[in-house]
C-alpha cells in the first residue's frame, strides 16, 4: 500500500503541519494535559494484531469483488468504536479536532469545499494567491442562502465534497442554512480562523486532522484512515495519536479513561474486533467526578442558585408593583393606599379615646363651635340668596295685586 500524498506541494512527506499557538489575548479554554501513550491502558500487541486481521480482511473482500463485480478495487475506511461508560450530558455540534501524523484524506483527489464570509470573490483571489489548490469550491453565504436554498440543491452540494471547512465568523449563520442534513450525514463543517497570517497552514492542519462527532449516546466512531492509503504501520501511528484525546477531550463527559468501557477496531465491510475492555471488577463502579469536574459543578450550582435567587427578587418586585398599579377610578393604587390611611386612622382614634366632659363643658364647647363664619364666606352665602329672596317677594307681590282685583 503506497503512503498518503502530500497535502500540499510545500508539506513534508505525510506529516501534519506543526500546531498553532494562539495569543494569550485569544487562548482557549484551558483542558487537561494529555497523558502519555504509555500510560493509556491499551496494548499495543494488540492493536497490531487487529489492524493486521483487518487488512487480510479487505484483501479477500477485494478478490472477490473482481471476480464478482466489474467495479474494481473500492476504499475501505478504518474506524475506532469507542464504548462509553458515562455518555456526555448533550450533543456538540462542533467536532472535536484530533491531530494525527498520518492525513486520513488526500485532497488531491477528495473534494473540499470552503463557506466563507461575503464577499466571496475576495476569498478566491486570496486562495489562489496563496496558491492553495486543495479547496476545490469556494461558497459564500449571499450564495448559500440564496442558490442552494431548496433541499435538492442541498443534497447536490452535500455529496460534492467529502469536508467542509467554514470560517469561524459564520459558523452559526451557515449552520442555519445548512440545517441537519450535516450533521446526520457527519460531515459537519470544520470551523477555521481565515484571518490568520498563515492562512495556508491553517487550512493544511484542518485537513491534516481527524475528527470526533460527540452524540448524546454512548458510541462513537473515529475515522483513522483507509486501507487504499495508509499501510499498518500509519494506522497504528494513527491510533496512538487519538487515544490521549478519546481519554481526555470528549466534551460534557467525565475526562478520564476510565470512562471508557471498551475499544474496537473495524472497516466499512467488517465486524468490530476489541482491543481494550473496561476490567470486570471496574465495570460498573461509579465514575468519581475529578476534582476539576467537581469545581465545576460546585460552581455551577452556585450559579444556578443565584439566578434562583434573582428570579424570585424580581417576581416579588413585579408582583409589588402590580399591586400598587391595579387598576381603580380613582389613579393608580389610590384606593388601597386610602384604606392603608383610614385603618391607621381608626387604630390611632381607638387608641387615644377622649375623657368624659361634663354636660356643662359640653354646652361650652357647642357654643364655641357655633362661632361666626368669616365675613367673605357669609357675603358670598348672601349673594347666593339673593336672587331667590328677590323671586319670593316678585311672588308675593304678584298675589296681593290679584287679591286686589278680585
Amino acid at each position: 500500500m503506497s503512503a498518503i500524498a502530500t497535502v500540499t506541494s510545500t508539506s513534508k512527506g505525510s506529516q501534519a503541519p506543526p500546531p498553532l499557538w494562539k495569543p494569550a489575548s485569544v487562548a482557549p479554554r484551558q483542558q487537561p494535559a494529555l497523558p502519555p501513550r504509555a500510560d493509556v491502558p491499551v496494548p499495543r500487541a494488540q492493536c497490531d494484531k487487529a489492524f493486521a486481521a483487518l487488512l487480510k480482511h479487505v484483501e479477500k473482500v477485494q478478490q472477490k469483488r473482481d471476480d464478482d463485480d466489474l467495479l474494481g478495487e473500492q476504499d475501505e475506511k478504518v474506524f475506532l468504536v469507542v464504548g462509553l461508560r458515562q455518555a456526555p450530558k448533550r450533543e456538540t455540534h462542533k467536532p472535536v479536532r484530533i491531530p494525527v501524523p498520518h492525513p486520513v484524506m488526500n485532497p488531491k483527489t477528495q473534494p473540499v469545499t470552503l463557506f466563507t464570509k461575503d464577499p466571496q470573490r475576495e476569498y478566491k483571489d486570496l486562495l489562489a494567491e496563496l496558491k492553495v489548490g486543495f479547496v476545490e469550491r469556494v461558497v459564500g453565504l449571499d450564495k448559500l442562502r440564496t442558490k442552494h436554498k431548496t433541499f435538492e440543491a442541498k443534497r447536490q452540494l452535500l455529496k460534492e465534497a467529502d469536508l467542509f471547512l467554514v470560517d469561524d465568523r459564520v459558523m452559526r449563520e451557515v449552520g442555519k442554512c445548512l440545517g441537519k442534513m450535516w450533521r446526520d450525514a457527519k460531515k459537519q463543517p470544520i470551523p477555521v480562523a481565515l484571518q490568520r497570517k498563515d492562512l495556508k497552514a491553517e487550512l493544511e492542519r484542518a485537513v491534516a486532522s481527524t475528527y470526533m462527532n460527540v452524540t448524546t449516546g454512548t458510541s462513537l466512531s473515529i475515522k483513522l484512515g483507509t486501507t487504499s492509503l495508509h499501510s499498518q504501520s500509519e494506522l497504528l501511528a494513527n491510533l496512538d495519536a487519538v487515544l490521549p484525546y478519546v481519554a481526555t477531550r470528549i466534551p460534557h463527559a467525565p475526562a478520564s479513561f476510565r470512562n471508557i468501557q471498551s475499544l474496537h477496531l473495524k472497516t466499512s465491510t467488517s465486524v468490530s474486533l476489541p482491543i481494550y475492555h473496561a476490567p470486570l471488577s471496574e465495570r460498573f463502579d461509579a465514575l468519581e467526578p475529578s476534582a476539576a469536574d467537581a469545581q465545576q459543578r460546585e460552581a455551577a450550582l452556585e450559579r444556578k442558585k443565584e439566578a434562583k435567587e434573582e428570579r424570585q427578587r424580581r417576581e416579588d418586585e413585579r408582583e409589588k408593583r402590580r399591586v400598587e398599579r391595579s387598576a381603580t377610578r380613582e389613579g393608580k393604587g389610590r384606593l388601597e393606599k386610602k384604606r392603608e390611611r383610614d385603618d391607621d386612622a381608626e387604630e390611632e382614634e381607638g387608641e387615644g379615646e377622649a375623657p368624659l366632659v361634663p354636660v356643662e363643658d359640653k354646652a361650652d364647647e357647642a357654643v364655641e363651635e357655633e362661632a361666626p363664619k368669616p365675613a367673605a364666606k357669609k357675603a358670598k352665602k348672601e349673594q347666593k340668596a339673593a336672587p331667590a329672596a328677590g323671586k319670593a317677594k316678585a311672588g308675593k307681590k304678584a298675589a296681593s295685586a290679584k287679591k286686589a282685583k278680585a
